[in-house]
């Protein structure tokens, strides 16, 4: 990763610590930037997705229907960071809890960058909305699962629809739009720094 590419990915990181206000520092840059460099070892990242055109029956109901009003298909996907960095932020949990806070959260972020990076070169303009967003159920997750058949690149769903591997995604994208996100039902909205600000996440991991 090229320091511009890292400079990209830093914000999304800070965020995922907590401290998206706090000043940049040395120490911190130093250990999310040794993260992310065992984290490009480590990551086994594995894409798959599908394109429809008539959008699937769990997708027709709010809030899927408001994020894809106007849309000429949807985009379905999941993705993941492989079993070993699971493996990895546990162990580190285990002996250095600062480092495998740090770990952990460059995790998410680097999923989220790589899946980002993927759907661009597939011409998906975004944003990604995944179950859980919104207002939206969790466990719509296994409509996606059964649709993408995840097992094939290691994504499975236990009894309490936890993705395993942990750093693991699935949502979907607004085709022939560009769709928004949006707080509204975000169980974080009552004590969200960032919408104290008139700020919200995902506007900051943008820029």
């Amino acid at each position: 990763m090229n320091s511009s590419e890292f400079e990209t990915l830093r914000p999304r990181i800070y965020n995922y610590l907590g401290f998206h206000k706090m000043g940049r520092s040395p120490e911190t840059d130093a250990l999310v930037a040794d993260c992310v460099a065992e984290l490009e070892k480590t990551a086994r990242f594995r894409y798959i997705y599908t394109v429809e055109e008539t959008v699937p029956g769990f997708l027709k109901k709010p809030p899927y229907s408001e994020f894809l009003e106007g849309a000429s298909g949807v985009m379905i996907s999941a993705m993941t960071l492989g079993i070993e960095v699971d493996k990895k932020i546990n162990r580190l949990f285990h002996t250095d809890v600062s480092r495998g806070a740090a770990m952990d959260a460059s995790a998410s972020a680097y999923l989220e960058y790589l899946s980002d990076k993927k759907e661009r070169e597939l011409g998906a303009k975004g944003p990604r909305f995944c179950p859980g967003y919104g207002g939206s159920s969790v466990g719509d997750l296994k409509f996606i699962f059964e649709i993408l058949h995840t097992e094939k690149i290691g994504i499975t769903l236990n009894e309490s629809d936890f993705m395993l591997p942990s750093k693991s995604m699935a949502g979907i994208i607004a085709l022939g739009k560009e769709g928004r996100l949006s707080c509204r039902g975000c169980f974080m909205a009552g004590s969200c720094e960032f919408l104290k600000e008139g700020k919200t996440c995902f506007d900051q991991v943008k820029k």
